[in-house]
């Protein structure tokens, strides 16, 4: 694996602590798929390609186990860990729950501000096709609809559903054009549900629209 070159598409360096460094450098690289689950982390492979040692690299598999994006095994090393179909079903039924929740106190407090907010994504949302920023571009959508929720804990959580789940659904979502589509179109729907202050079909809306994605697990995943 060239950890160098993963390490060029992240952030500078600058202004990061070194584990905190080597953590985006692996993360950005599980959560893309260039690190694919069940692959071993060598330490010292990593160490010698970013020019590290050893203890940022291990503070930062440990933090990538916190997310459960890497299973530290004892006496053999690190991998990337990898979800099978249940365990993708139930993060998804746990991400809607945290979901619709928010949803549910973010609704009444929405301004003017937000929908044009909302807008603005969705426009761009129907212009951009290419992979990686129409998944970063659903990932906002989702993040401005609950953000007046005013919840820390769970903006953290989906966070971490996010890294977890996109990298299984990424083929079968964001690159195919027709599921694209179909995915504007609940936006679409549930924004305006949010602007006419209906919270019942918003979230019941939101709830089927993040439950329909199971759908697009792929078939190699058991």
């Amino acid at each position: 694996m060239d950890y160098k070159a993963l390490a060029a598409n992240v952030e500078n360096r600058e202004g990061f602590g070194t584990q905190e460094w080597v953590y985006r450098v692996l993360r950005a690289g599980i959560v893309n798929g260039a690190l694919p689950g069940g692959m071993q982390l060598k330490q010292d492979e990593i160490s010698a390609a970013l020019n590290v040692s050893h203890i940022p690299v291990r503070e930062a598999l440990r933090q990538l186990e916190a997310q459960q994006l890497v299973t530290i095994h004892a006496n053999r090393g690190a991998t990337v860990t990898e979800l099978s179909r249940e365990m993708l079903i139930n993060t998804m039924q746990v991400r809607a729950a945290i979901s619709v929740a928010m949803l549910a106190i973010a609704v009444p407090h929405m301004t003017e501000e937000d929908f044009a907010e909302l807008d603005r994504i969705l426009e761009e949302e129907r212009h951009t096709s290419e992979l990686i920023a129409s998944e970063n571009i659903n990932i906002h959508f989702h993040e401005v609809l609950i953000q007046k929720a005013n919840n820390p804990v769970a903006d953290m959580l989906m966070e971490i559903i996010h890294a977890n789940i996109d990298r299984y659904l990424r083929t079968g979502f964001y690159s195919d054009a027709a599921e694209r589509e179909l995915s504007v179109a609940e936006h679409e729907k549930i924004l305006a549900a949010c602007k006419a202050r209906n919270v019942d079909e918003a979230v019941r809306l939101l709830q089927a629209h993040i439950m329909d994605a199971a759908a697009l697990i792929p078939e190699n995943v058991r």
